[in-house]
């Protein structure tokens, strides 16, 4: 994951957690509704889609596919 587009303590700090399987307070938006979002994430893979780069995981026993450049804090670890 070594993307110009993502920022380096970005993609550092994802595959961190997706290889330990740590779970993430992440604040982030709808692409489409704008509609804001706020929980624990279980990242589980970064990929690229429709000329953006996406975050697969699992939020609260839900699926979520969040768009990298909406994501509106830093990942930082839950204990």
């Amino acid at each position: 994951m070594t993307d110009p587009a993502i920022p380096r303590h970005v993609s550092e700090r994802l595959e961190i957690a997706i290889l330990t399987g740590e779970t993430l307070q992440l604040n982030w938006v709808e692409p489409n509704s704008s509609q804001a979002w706020w929980g624990k994430v279980t990242p589980r893979e970064v990929r690229e889609a429709d000329g953006c780069h996406w975050l697969d995981g699992e939020c609260e026993g839900r699926t979520v596919q969040i768009r990298l450049d909406l994501i509106r804090n830093l990942p930082t670890p839950v204990k």
